[in-house]
């Protein structure tokens, strides 16, 4: 297979050298905007550098195992970040009930008839809660399970998530949701249904910029991170969110033998 440097999918790259908020400690990070540069990459560091990273890897993007004791290991491993695909699609699922708009909104104010015939305009705290709760539960089961990683990426998610709930506590607080030590959330379903601001709640998890929109995206970049790893460990190909296929380990060393 013949490649150039212009077969190179952003995506590919992206998911391969990067990932949101990772720090000067990430085995790829801040790489991202220097592997776009072709000069760069001619004088051939990043090459070696791709290439010392793939030899655990044979050409078809699969760990290197040479014993029964490295066979259960990767079993073991694709176990873990299978787990922690699922969690993150999990809290994607119940982050998008809360995001949800138009008429299918949980956040849509209902009319209800009381016994003296009045009519009241308000919102569906019972929905609310719900969904709210839906969302605490698959936050507490990533923040357990993406812990365990062992990809810096994935981790580094993880870490962002629980730090962006951590600056946002106090007014998470106010919700009737608190920040334990273990880094879980709880609700309190009385203080939200009955003393918190609807309004108030809605703008913690509904909207562009919104609380929970944040921690939707670190899920859904935690998903893609570990749902790459799984087609190193499991040797399949996996389709990028372009559609087309991810290149293989032999695939991205050819390309940068062809240039340095």
């Amino acid at each position: 297979m013949s490649l150039t440097i212009n077969s190179f999918n952003n995506n590919v790259i992206s998911s391969l050298f990067s990932s949101n908020n990772v720090g000067t400690n990430s085995i790829f990070g801040g790489l991202e905007g220097s592997l776009m540069n072709l000069n760069q990459i001619k004088t051939g560091t990043y090459g070696k550098l791709v290439k010392s990273y793939y030899q655990k890897y044979d050409t078809e993007g699969n760990l290197k195992s040479d014993t029964s004791k490295n066979s259960k290991a990767s079993k073991e491993d694709t176990s873990k970040v299978s787990e922690i695909r699922n969690d993150a699609s999990d809290l994607s699922k119940a982050t998008d009930k809360l995001l949800s708009k138009g008429s299918d909104s949980i956040w849509k104010q209902i009319e209800t008839k009381g016994e003296d015939g009045k009519v009241t305009k308000d919102y569906d705290k019972d929905a609310i809660y719900k969904a709210v709760s839906d969302f605490t539960k698959a936050y507490n089961d990533l923040v357990d399970s993406g812990q365990k990683a062992d990809s810096t990426p994935i981790l580094s998610q993880v870490a962002s998530m629980v730090s962006t709930t951590a600056k946002t506590a106090s007014t998470l607080g106010k919700a009737g949701i608190t920040v334990g030590s273990d880094n879980h959330l709880s609700v309190d379903e009385d203080f939200l249904k009955n003393k918190a601001n609807m309004t108030y709640v809605k703008d913690l998890f509904n909207g562009t910029g919104s609380y929970a929109y944040q921690v939707a995206t670190k899920a859904s970049m935690a998903n893609s991170y570990a749902s790459a790893d799984l087609s190193k460990l499991t040797g399949s190909k996996s389709y990028t969110n372009s559609g087309s296929y991810e290149l293989s380990t032999n695939d991205i060393i050819k390309s940068f033998d062809k240039l340095t």
